[in-house]
């Protein structure tokens, strides 16, 4: 066997301009008519799978939640991580002390992740600094543009696409993981990933290597394969 997968990023990197392209799809087609397995990881919530359907997508999985979601492509829930309820109800009160926090989770919601919105990425990202001495050790904190991502400890993208590789029996190297923002950065450093070029400057200088869009990115693999990928 010689499979491979692809772990891609939706928003910035899959979506780009509100849509994926149909060069793009067509790769995708062409990926997963080759024998590889394709799928989405992103910080949205369980309804995307839906949204992912309505839009025609192919995939063999989707990766959500920042990785404490993973669903097989009928749905089936391959893996899940909540949040402890009384870590949920300390976020919240957490949240509810920034004066300019501009939407939060709130207990009774669903646990799979917590999430806040913030003005900026700046903010963003200098909230997550002040949540980490209190809440490091029990949830993973990410900050993707102006919201910041919470998942129970342990979880995170990087988590979720080595979670997939052991459902299909694949070792470690067998995923290309592509992203564009700093939650996607975990990601693509423990899969020899790739960033699009118009991602984050910091992520596109940290990643092993760069493409134009996911479609290059496959046009890339599939060229470059010297074996049937399976």
């Amino acid at each position: 066997m010689n499979k491979m997968l692809i772990a891609t990023d939706y928003d910035g990197t899959l979506n780009r301009n509100g849509c994926v392209a149909e060069d793009t799809r067509s790769a995708i087609d062409q990926w997963r008519e080759a024998g590889g397995y394709f799928g989405i990881v992103t910080g949205r919530s369980a309804d995307f799978y839906d949204l992912a359907v309505e839009q025609g997508l192919p995939f063999d999985y989707l990766i959500l939640c920042n990785g404490s979601l993973v669903l097989a492509q009928d749905k089936t829930v391959l893996f899940e991580s909540l949040i402890p309820p009384e870590t949920f109800a300390a976020l919240e009160d957490a949240m509810a002390g920034y004066a300019d926090v501009i939407g939060y989770s709130k207990c009774g919601e669903s646990r799979q992740h917590y999430y806040a919105v913030f003005p900026d990425q700046e903010r963003a990202l200098q909230v997550r600094e002040e949540l980490l001495p209190a809440f490091g050790d029990k949830v993973s904190i990410f900050v993707n543009g102006q919201h910041i991502n919470i998942g129970n400890r342990g979880t995170g993208k990087a988590e979720g696409v080595a979670f997939i590789l052991r459902h299909y029996g694949l070792p470690p190297d067998s995923a290309a993981a592509v992203g564009d923002d700093y939650n996607d950065l975990d990601m693509i450093l423990a899969h020899n990933g790739w960033a699009v070029a118009s991602g984050r400057p910091q992520v596109v200088s940290a990643a092993p290597h760069v493409c134009r869009d996911v479609g290059e990115l496959i046009r890339t693999l599939l060229s470059n394969r010297e074996e049937p990928l399976c």
